[in-house]
């Protein structure tokens, strides 16, 4: 399923976390060149600024990482239970025709979304997945896309990051004591 995906997405949830499998998750995105969406759980299991991470998915995740999610037709969830947090009782998923693979210790969690379930931990399920498919990129054009939109979304709170916010607003003193 992977290899025939046009615009794959990778859930990282707190499974890999759990499991120490950042560095296997950062090998599988750089050598498959997948974007790598994260849920609350999942946060730092890629580095935010690898080329690779396009921030969290869902309620509180970034307009990349939901752009991506909205488009979709493969997602590959890895220790992820797919809350409703993360998928927004599933419609933050538009493509009518989008496929699940879950990678999860859990054979419930693997199984969501009548998804193909990959029961195993998330370092030896990534592991195997990044050998299995050797030689598979994904296209340069969406790979030069996700670049763009990460690169606008980091300007953006990087202008958040720095707009000062001074002075600080006055706190009255409360005359009861």
């Amino acid at each position: 399923m992977l290899r025939h995906a046009r615009r794959p997405l990778v859930i990282a949830g707190g499974g890999v976390i759990y499991s120490e499998a950042s560095a296997a998750l950062r090998r599988f995105a750089e050598a498959t060149g997948i974007p790598v969406a994260d849920t609350q759980a999942g946060k730092g299991a890629l580095a935010w600024d690898h080329p690779c991470a396009v921030g969290g998915v869902g309620a509180t995740g970034s307009p990349v990482a939901n752009a991506l999610a909205r488009e979709a037709d493969v997602v590959l969830g890895i220790g992820t239970r797919y809350s409703d947090f993360t998928t927004a009782s599933r419609t933050a998923f538009q493509d009518r025709d989008v496929t699940f693979v879950n990678l999860n210790v859990a054979a419930f969690d693997a199984g969501k979304h009548a998804g193909t379930s990959l029961v195993a931990d998330a370092r030896a399920g990534l592991e195997a997945l990044t050998t299995a498919l050797t030689g598979y990129h994904v296209d340069p054009g969406y790979t030069n896309r996700i670049e763009a939109a990460n690169a606008d979304w980091r300007r953006v709170v990087e202008h958040a990051y720095h707009l000062g916010h001074q002075p600080l607003p006055a706190r009255p003193r409360s005359s009861a004591r």
